[in-house]
This record gives structure tokens, C-alpha cells and sequence, in this order.
């Protein structure tokens, strides 16, 4: 397939690139320019829908990475608006120009636990697509707006539309490795967090899969998750001591086996995390 990623000059992005250019062909679409020179480069801004048209035209399929990627450094309404606005472009460009397929990265951030601004605990666990939404930031607002704009627009356009909502996405490099070791010396405060990840080969290996997948009424939404909680301990315990408003604990909590189930996407998707923790912290 022609593929554009947008965003993949990011971080992740960089990843997911190297990923698809191994099988396909890949286009990257950023306002900085990317890691590699062996990839055709779209200098736009996903605000800009009638650039934004001509870039994604001729492409078999998109993969949507580009937004600002939590809520902390910009303001409010920048976030909402950028992340919101991008994706509704982007679908927008994808329906003009005959573009069928299209892969968002959402965000565990749609449950509404990670920045909430009040107590919020999870009704059961593990955590799974049924699990009400209840985000109060205007990065988990933006993420359930753009899943609702997918849905939207797979029933107006018929593009299929798979939405992959990832917690935090961890990567092999030295700087985020040694934030990593303090974030587990440190797990009572990340509570809020559900003490998930994702290792970026999974994620990139999640977005392949999405690419050939076909979803039932053309769209789909599916957390995927690393097959672990990041702290080591049991995910019982976990729950018990800071979680106790939840009463639902499901049989699937076993182990330290992470509090966001990914079952939904390994029986549709095919997705299996196959990263672990210490193949990042060691």
C-alpha cells in the first residue's frame, strides 16, 4: 500500500514509519521535516484542510498520528482545537479525495482517568471498550470527537475507520528509558494511569493489522495495551488499595496483567502484545 502517516515525524511517529516502510510504501506528512530521507515528505500543517487534500491524494490509506499529544503545555482550547479540527480534516480530505482507509491513534485518555480533575475510578476491571467515557481534559474530549468523527464518517463516506485507543506509548530510548525506572519507583502516584503502557513495536504492529482489517459497519474502536501493568505487582492488589470504589473485579484480572483488556482487538484485529517491560527497563 501507499500509506501517509501524519505525524510521523514524531516521536512515535518515527517508529510506526520505520515499521510501514518496511513492506510498503510511506509517505510522512509533518511541519518538521523526517528522520529519514528515503520517504516522500508533506510539508503541512493539519489545519490546513486544502493543503492537507492535495497531500493525501493518491494514497491508498492514512494513518493519523498528528495532534498534540496531551493536555498539559498548551492551552485548552489549542488542544481541543488542533487535535479536533486535524481529524475532522483529515477525514474530510480522505472523502474528497476517494481514500477508503484511514487509522486514528486514539487514546486511553477517552476513559477520563489520566487528567481528571476529580476522583474517578473505574467501574470494573479490567477496563474495555463498553466502559462509559467520562473525560473532563480537552485532550480526552478531542479523542472521543475524533473517534465520533470517524464513526461519522465511515457512515457518510464509507471509509473504514479503525481507532487504536493506546495508554502511554513507551519507547527504547535513554532519556524516556530513565524517566521510565522513576515512574516505577514512583507508581503510587500514577495511579490515575492504570500503571499501562505500550511498547511502540506494538503499536506500530497494531496499526498493520488495522490497515487490512474490516471492521463490521466499516468502523471500529479497540484499546491495545502491553499484556502487563508497568509496576510488577499484582493488578489485584493494585486495585484493592487504590481503586476500592470498584467493586467488579473480572476473572481476567490475574497476575500483574495490565487493568486495560486489548481482547477485543486480539479477536478482531489479531493483535497480541508481544513487548514486555523489561524489554524497555531492565
Amino acid at each position: 500500500m501507499n500509506i501517509l502517516v501524519t505525524g510521523g515525524s514524531g516521536l512515535v511517529g518515527r517508529y510506526v514509519v520505520d515499521a510501514l516502510a518496511a513492506t510498503d510504501t510511506v509517505s510522512v506528512l509533518d511541519i518538521k521535516r523526517p528522520h529519514r530521507s528515503d520517504v516522500r515528505y508533506f510539508d503541512v500543517d493539519i489545519l490546513d484542510l486544502e493543503a492537507l487534500t492535495h497531500a493525501v491524494d493518491g494514497h491508498d490509506a492514512v494513518v493519523h498520528l498528528a495532534g498534540i499529544p496531551h493536555p498539559l503545555d498548551n492551552p485548552p482550547e489549542e488542544v481541543f482545537r488542533v487535535n479536533s479540527l486535524g481529524t475532522f480534516n483529515i477525514l474530510e480530505a480522505c472523502t474528497r479525495t476517494g481514500i477508503r482507509r484511514l487509522v486514528f491513534m486514539s487514546s486511553e485518555s477517552t476513559l477520563g482517568f489520566a487528567f481528571s480533575r476529580t476522583r474517578i475510578a473505574p467501574l470494573y476491571l479490567p477496563v474495555d471498550e463498553e466502559h462509559v467515557l467520562r473525560p473532563q481534559d480537552p485532550y480526552g474530549l478531542s479523542k472521543v470527537t475524533g473517534e465520533m468523527l470517524c464513526r461519522g464518517y465511515s457512515g457518510r463516506a464509507g471509509i473504514e475507520t479503525v481507532c487504536l485507543r493506546a495508554p502511554w506509548i513507551w519507547v527504547p530510548e535513554e532519556k524516556e528509558r530513565r524517566m521510565y525506572k522513576q515512574l516505577i519507583e514512583e507508581y503510587p502516584r500514577w495511579y490515575k494511569n492504570l500503571w499501562a503502557f505500550i511498547h511502540v513495536d506494538d503499536v506500530a504492529r497494531a496499526i498493520t493489522l488495522a490497515l487490512s482489517a474490516h471492521p463490521e459497519g466499516g468502523h471500529g474502536v479497540f484499546f491495545i495495551s502491553g499484556a502487563e501493568n508497568w509496576t510488577g505487582r499484582e493488578s489485584r492488589l493494585l486495585a484493592a488499595e487504590y481503586f476500592p470504589e470498584t467493586r467488579v473485579l473480572r476473572p481476567e484480572l490475574q497476575g500483574s496483567c495490565s487493568l486495560i483488556s486489548s481482547m477485543k482487538a486480539q479477536t478482531h484485529l489479531g493483535f497480541v502484545p508481544q513487548r514486555k517491560v523489561s524489554d524497555i527497563v531492565n
